[in-house]
């Protein structure tokens, strides 16, 4: 059948041209079907407990992924008259927006929002933090004493430390559609406060209830044509223009993405002395930050695309001109890359049509493809011109032949191999792996199957030429090879087989010390990562950390068993003693329990009297401060930190980092007091939020990398054994694949980088790669052996030919992939880094320790023809 299918494109070339070119236009067309999907839970499986906590947790307490706008004051205040009505326009307007859930006061919460309990014993009420814009010094006084006043539950929180800053936060409803319309609909809307538009021309795709997005554009659309940024009336008198940023420059007067100089004070720091008053005299510069986890989310998706949409083009510019400058022929240049391209419409424009969702890591497909894709070809071609250069007056038929017969089996076997290497990416217990996986391998069938009809078909049609003709036959006449590579390849060869040992000793120790180096990898993936320090989003998270009390939150629940056990002093006091431990942790902002409010509360009931700041001594007083509070002006605050029947009570935790090594130590403590000082008092502690996912997910990231790579190898292993009719012969294939694997994993616990997606991703092409090498030199060596009958001429005849299309091969994709050197997009460039190394690694070893292992062991199975 096989050979059936080889010979479609010698027979029928025009027709395969033709169909391939029907069938590429097809998958294109689908393409601008894709859409994006951002939210970093689907990275958990479907039903995961984390999954299904969090949604238990929302419906008991309200938590929901925040937007948050910080506002900086550049002349050192917030506490100003423009500022402050500033802070209530945008409040206003963001409530106002489809994708915020804006129910109650505190969905959206900042200083126009936020209320505190003023009173005496007798009398206690509700007071508006900021009823109207403030107009007076006098009335800016009483207002900044008031938040100070009560800095437990503001300073850190929508107010910083020094008051150059405040913060409003605003809860989305759930939904990719909410992220992103919202996302931009903020971003217009600051850009608008800032007296300037943002943006030049571009598309947001998905669906909201508020309109068809499907076909936004940007530019300069009316307010009335981007549904839900406002009110109608208040939309009409915003003129705001609307873009896709993805990673552009949306600057405009003081809306700058650079850390403000003027930042200074730590989020920790005491808010005593308070900030002076300040009435400005003129117009007043406030800068915006836009952050948050759905903004690190949305800006991650365009940021990566972007990226992709500019290192793609440069990566194919650079291996055109190293296939240019291998095989000297236009044609050699061309239809490699033509292969590789026609993979990737198609890859692409199947994910579309099967309606699959673009995660994050779906963005680095298409350069997996590259790498994978270009193997085929790259072979095909190499042996193309070796039959031709033999005799290039025969038919272009007749050589095309010769060579799918001679390159027919070895495809199959590296298409089948390379494709396992993905395939068990489908073990993977996240979705998006799954995902990528499944599709990595129909890249892979698709990379094969062009390369063995549609490259075999135009060169049919093509009349036979091969580049440097003349130069060749002459170097073949002084050297006795093609090329001085070739020339060398052979030498090597002869080394290698006079001194077998002395190569697999010097192996083995640099294995040796590559076992203690990779024993020091770590697992440590952060969402910021994917961002360089200068972004905006990175400029932004910064600042928020510096001036607040960071972006990231775990959510601690304290469950008991019993109705109204929240009451129990002794229970409120542990909860006090965990939050007082867990601040003294490092990237521990802060923490917000029912125990602030109800010592609020307490304070406020004795006329403000700090001494008062304190856990009342009795359930009954416990009790009656609850019902106050219920009953008060604010009772939807209460919500947010207990359920209805005082049976569970939550401590949110606000960290200034997402890097899942800091988050592992936070939870790790928060589970090791938990477990002691909770121990017998019949409750459970159990944790939500981001912060808690983003360690499961690294913890599943880690576990799936080496359930991948453990089932990749066996079933390299299994299918080699097979083929080659040999069990030891499958053992000869996984041995370079799995020193490949060491010895970059070595070099990285030793330079200190940690394990994330870009790192196994690169582990998994390199399996695929490698395990193409070892097929082709062990195909080569057979049949060079069984024509020579001389192990020491076989090897230098199998790395003269298809080790210098190892060599090509592996050069065409690191100077590709070193295009990545240069990505804005960190992960882009560090999958660069890793494919680059890994294709080096692979081409050694290959090179280097078959040749070596067939010459001490001299295995049986070489001397039978695979099947």
């Amino acid at each position: 059948m096989l050979k059936r299918l080889y010979a479609l494109g010698v027979e029928f070339p025009k027709t395969i041209v033709l169909v391939s070119l029907v069938v590429t236009v097809f998958f294109a067309l689908q393409l601008p079907k894709l859409y994006w999907e951002t939210d970093a839970r689907v990275y958990l499986p479907k039903g995961h407990a984390a999954i299904l906590y969090d949604e238990k947790v929302d419906t008991l307490f309200g938590v929901k992924d925040t937007v948050i706008v910080g506002i900086v004051n550049q002349d050192g205040s917030i506490f100003n008259t423009e500022s402050l009505a500033r802070i209530k326009r945008l409040t206003e307007k963001i409530s106002a927006l489809e994708g915020v859930q804006a129910t109650r006061n505190l969905d959206v919460a900042s200083l126009s929002t936020a209320t505190v309990f003023t009173g005496n014993e007798t009398e206690l009420t509700t007071k508006q933090v900021m009823e109207a814009v403030p107009q007076t010094p006098a009335e800016i006084e009483a207002m900044r004493k008031m938040v100070y006043d009560n800095a437990d539950l503001f300073v850190g929180n929508i107010v910083s430390a020094d008051g150059s800053a405040a913060m409003i936060r605003a809860k989305l409803k759930e939904g990719k559609d909410n992220r992103y319309m919202t996302y931009f609909q903020i971003k217009g809307i600051l850009a608008a406060e800032s007296g300037e538009a943002w943006g030049g021309g571009g598309q947001w795709g998905g669906q909201s209830g508020g309109g068809d997005w499907k076909k936004w554009q940007g530019g300069n659309a009316a307010p009335e044509q981007a549904p839900g940024l406002a009110k109608p009336q208040e939309a009409k008198q915003e003129a705001w223009q609307q873009s896709a940023p993805a990673g552009g420059d949306w600057k405009a007067g003081n809306f700058a993405a650079a850390t403000d100089p003027s930042v200074s004070a730590a989020p920790g720091q005491a808010p005593s002395p308070a900030p002076a008053v300040q009435k400005a005299k003129g117009p007043v510069k406030d800068t915006f930050y836009l952050a948050g986890r759905p903004v690190i989310e949305v800006s991650s998706g365009l940021y990566a695309m972007e990226d992709m949409m500019l290192m793609i083009p440069l990566i194919l510019v650079s291996m055109s001109l190293v296939l240019f400058a291998i095989f000297r022929t236009l044609r050699g240049m061309v239809l490699p890359m033509l292969v590789m391209a026609s993979a990737i419409v198609w890859t692409m424009g199947a994910m579309a049509l099967f309606n699959v969702p673009l995660y994050t890591i779906s963005t680095m497909l298409p350069v997996i493809l590259v790498a994978v894709g270009i193997g085929d070809a790259v072979h095909l071609l190499s042996s193309y011109y070796d039959v031709a250069l033999q005799n290039p007056h025969r038919s272009s038929r007749e050589i095309v032949s010769e060579t799918a017969q001679r390159l027919g089996s070895p495809l199959v076997v590296t298409s089948i191999t390379t494709a396992i290497g993905f395939l068990t990416l489908l073990f993977a217990e996240m979705p998006p792996f799954k995902v990528f996986g499944l599709f990595a391998v129909l890249g892979v069938f698709f990379s094969w199957l062009i390369s063995m009809t549609l490259l075999p078909a135009i060169l049919t049609l093509l009349k036979p030429k091969v580049g440097n003709y003349f130069a060749r036959r002459r170097a073949m006449r002084v050297y006795e090879e093609q090329s001085r590579l070739a020339w060398l390849l052979a030498r090597w060869g002869q080394f290698i087989h006079a001194k077998p040992r002395l190569v697999l000793t010097a192996v083995g120790v640099l294995a040796v010390i590559m076992v203690v180096g990779s024993s020091r990898l770590f697992v440590d993936s952060s969402w910021m990562s994917d961002f360089r320090e200068g972004s905006e989003v990175a400029a932004a998270t910064k600042m928020l950390n510096e001036k607040f009390s960071g972006t990231v939150f775990l959510h601690v629940v304290i469950e008991a068993k019993d109705k109204d056990a929240i009451k129990d002093p002794i229970l409120l006091r542990k909860m006090e003693a965990l939050q007082r431990h867990v601040e003294k942790l490092p990237n521990v902002g802060d923490t917000l329990s029912v125990v602030d409010f109800i010592r609020n509360m307490n304070k406020a009931l004795h006329s403000g009297d700090p001494k008062f700041d304190v856990l009342p001594e009795t359930k009954q007083q416990i009790a009656e401060y609850l019902f106050l509070f219920s009953v008060s002006g604010r009772p939807q605050q209460l919500d947010e930190v207990v359920d209805l029947d005082y049976q569970r009570a939550l401590v949110s935790v606000v960290i200034k980092t997402d890097y899942t090594r800091s988050l592992k130590a936070i939870i790790d403590e928060v589970n090791a007091f938990a477990k002691k000082e909770f121990a017998g008092m019949d409750v459970n502690v159990n944790l939500a939020g981001s912060a808690n996912n983003s360690y499961i997910w690294a913890d599943l990231l880690i576990s799936s990398q080496v359930s991948s790579i453990l089932f990749s190898k066996a079933g390299i292993l299994i299918i080699a054994a097979l083929i080659f009719v040999s069990l030891v012969a499958g053992f000869y294939v996984v041995v370079p694949v799995t020193l490949a694997t060491l010895l970059v994993a070595g070099a990285a616990g030793y330079f200190g980088i940690a394990l994330d997606v870009s790192t196994a991703l690169a582990a998994g092409m390199a399996i695929g790669v490698g395990v193409d090498y070892t097929v082709h030199y062990i195909y080569r060596y057979i049949e060079e052996f069984r024509r020579l009958g001389d192990a020491a001429q076989a090897t230098s005849a199998t790395l003269r030919t298809v080790g210098r299309t190892i060599v090509f091969n592996a050069l065409v994709v690191t100077v590709g992939f070193a295009a990545l050197f240069f990505s804005k997009f960190p992960p882009h460039a560090k999958l660069g880094y890793f494919v680059a190394a890994y294709m080096v690694v692979s081409c050694v070893v290959a090179l280097g320790v078959l040749p070596a292992l067939f010459a001490v062991f001299k295995p049986k199975f070489v001397e039978r023809r695979p099947g």
